[in-house]
């Protein structure tokens, strides 16, 4: 299983991890933004979609 991480405002993929870790973890490497768009990315407000491949 993979989990695609995207920004919510403009829809760029800002991660694709195979295992899941903590979304700080992800996100820090962005310094909490995302590196598209620059909008500021949130560990408490997020949403999850799920697909079946």
């Amino acid at each position: 299983m993979s989990v695609e991480i995207t920004c919510g405002k403009c829809g760029e993929k800002i991660a694709n991890i195979k295992m899941l870790k903590a979304l700080k973890d992800v996100m820090t490497p962005y310094s909490g933004k995302c590196p598209s768009c620059g909008q500021k990315l949130s560990t408490s407000e997020f949403s999850l979609d799920v697909q079946e491949n």
